[in-house]
């Protein structure tokens, strides 16, 4: 573990926002990639054949799930300073599987012709309507992992209630992406550019929401 300009450990607040923020770049940067990949590829076209398009999906979900591990990795390591007993392996298990959900997920997206740049003017009642939804989804989605995660952390931490509480309020977050997709470009490097800068910022909002719950732990 690194140390301070002082020679100090870093606090372990500080080491988790940072692991999180290197994880995040880590991964958007491996999802971008891909996502340039895909493009320069033509897998979106509607003469893409099956094969190419099978193919990149098989690719870009393993890349992915890579970056997601990594993320994972990072964000234990942290954790395993804290818990003596962490259990790396289990940790990165369930990253590799969320990794290969999510990344089958935006592969198969990616799939899709692009549609009309031109989308107009966006009513505010469905902005808010989409707003909601999406917060609903997220806490939901983001409670169903702080659960999984505390699954595995149960045989060596105490304090899990704070943990799956503050990854559903994390899941507010998600909120964020609806005006970047409505109100940001419509498609192509643009829009892909501001989906993924804009899940770093969620992904390191959310690092700040849990460090109650990281600073709640404590060892079995």
């Amino acid at each position: 573990m690194t140390l301070g300009l002082d020679g100090t450990r870093p606090g372990i607040g500080s080491q988790w926002i940072k692991a999180n923020a290197i994880g995040a770049v880590i991964n958007i940067a491996i999802a971008f990639v891909a996502f340039l990949i895909g493009q320069v590829l033509g897998v979106s076209q509607p003469e893409a054949s099956g094969v190419l398009q099978a193919g990149f999906v098989v690719v870009a979900t393993a890349a992915l799930a890579f970056g997601l591990l990594v993320l994972g990795y990072l964000s234990g390591v942290v954790l395993r300073t804290k818990l003596p007993a962490f259990p790396m392996r289990n940790w990165l298990a369930l990253y590799g599987l969320l990794g290969m959900i999510f990344g089958l997920i935006s592969a198969v997206a990616w799939l899709t012709p692009e549609s009309s740049p031109d989308v107009g003017a966006v009513d505010t009642d469905i902005v808010v309507a989409v707003a909601v939804g999406a917060v609903i989804v997220g806490v939901a989605v983001s409670a169903a992992v702080g659960s999984l995660q505390a699954l595995i952390l149960r045989p060596a931490a105490q304090g899990l209630g704070r943990w799956i509480a503050c990854c559903a309020l994390a899941g507010v977050l998600f909120a964020l992406i609806v005006p970047a997709v409505l109100y940001g470009p419509q498609s192509g490097f643009a829009q892909e550019l501001v989906v993924e800068l804009v899940t770093l910022v969620v992904t390191i909002l959310a690092a700040v929401i849990l460090l109650p719950a990281v600073n709640r732990l404590r060892p079995r």
